[in-house]
């Protein structure tokens, strides 16, 4: 029987690996390397999606079944809509997810310095886009959406074969990150979002973030609840 205080810190380890992980990969290929606007450039936009999507894909296998690896308060909304979690853990695993994104921007912080020059890997609404926060709603919302829908599919939906839904979810956080990092840098998840915006003291566009993810993450997870699973 996993205890909660197991769960919670799993959640806290989990989205500190990936807001550390990920983000400092925007800091080595676009400052340490010298790689310019790393999410247009191709070895680097591949580099970093492949960094999120792999280290999402290893919490999933190596905390899922203490926590179910949420990692992001998008996912844990979406799951509690559903009544997947309950409320009391939903409140407790959004708290430590974020304080686990808070002190991984920190580490990033501490470690490289030097990645205050891409806000140490903070997504903002791209030139591709105008830098429009509407636009950059959109794209989140949509990215998020797709992200839920393999995560019912995969992970929650008990028809789905077993053993396949960290590469599944790993997989389209990248692919997310290849279509939308140029946009928006693809955050699909608050918590990714608040670490480096509390690192860098940087809150721009950051209700983008935080809506966008929910509100297309509550929109897959029902449809999917609803119209596709099995009752």
């Amino acid at each position: 029987m996993v205890k909660s205080w197991q769960k919670y810190l799993a959640e806290f380890i989990g989205t500190y690996a990936l807001v550390f992980f990920g983000p400092v990969s925007v800091t080595i290929y676009a400052v340490v390397l010298g790689i310019p606007q790393p999410y247009y450039f191709g070895p680097g936009l591949f580099a970093i999606g492949a960094t999120f999507g792999g280290i999402v894909a290893v919490m999933i296998y190596t905390l899922g079944h203490i926590s179910g690896t949420h990692i992001n308060p998008a996912v844990t909304i979406s799951l509690l809509a559903i009544k997947k979690i309950s409320p009391r853990d939903a409140i407790a695993y959004i708290i430590v997810q974020l304080i686990g994104a808070a002190l991984a921007g920190l580490t990033h912080a501490a470690i490289l310095p030097q990645g205050r020059a891409v806000y140490f890997g903070l997504t903002l609404p791209g030139d591709a886009i105008g830098r429009s926060e509407a636009v950059a709603f959109a794209v989140e919302l949509i990215l998020t959406f797709f992200l839920l829908l393999t995560i019912m599919g995969t992970a929650v939906d008990k028809r789905a074969p077993p053993g396949f839904a960290g590469i599944m979810i790993g997989g389209i956080v990248a692919l997310d990150i290849f279509i939308g990092g140029p946009l928006t840098g693809a955050s699909m998840n608050p918590a990714r979002t608040f670490g480096p915006a509390l690192a860098s003291g940087n809150w721009t566009a950051h209700w983008v973030y935080w809506l966008g993810p929910i509100i297309g993450g509550l929109i897959a997870t029902l449809i999917y609840h609803y119209l596709l699973a099995e009752k």
